[in-house]
């Protein structure tokens, strides 16, 4: 599979100690950005439409393991591992922003995107076996 990028991905999970919404980071080395700039004519204006799909090998080079989603939810220590799944943020390049208070104030600094889908292609040959992740 043919790379362009590397990515910042922000886990959402609630914490039970501080009973708040917070995001782990996670930098993953190595997966294929397409990125659509779009706008959406309505009758009150503009409206941006941009849209990302992002193919992430299997094998991918990450600080964190990968796990499923509900597998993900159930760890009280969620230190070692990441995931993907709809309404986590993702941001191209490798950041070193943590969110500490708003998710507004990512929004701010970079081009986030919100997941909104996660399709598992797991056939074909090792190589080939990999994530497809949209956003808007």
């Amino acid at each position: 599979m043919r790379t362009n990028a590397d990515i910042t991905i922000y886990n959402k999970y609630f914490d039970k100690d501080t009973r708040l919404d917070k995001y782990q980071r996670t930098v993953l080395r190595g997966v294929f950005w397409n990125c659509v700039k779009a706008y959406n004519r309505l009758q009150s204006g503009m409206q941006d439409a941009d849209a990302v799909t992002i193919y992430i090998p299997f094998g991918i080079e990450a600080d964190r393991e990968y796990i499923e989603p509900k597998e993900f939810e159930k760890l009280e220590d969620k230190s070692g591992y990441f995931t993907l799944a709809e309404g986590d943020r993702v941001v191209k390049d490798v950041i070193d922003f943590e969110i500490e208070g708003k998710l507004s104030d990512l929004d701010r600094e970079y081009e986030a995107f919100t997941i909104t889908s996660v399709d598992t292609k797991d056939f074909g040959s090792p190589h080939l076996r990999h994530w497809q992740v949209g956003g808007r």
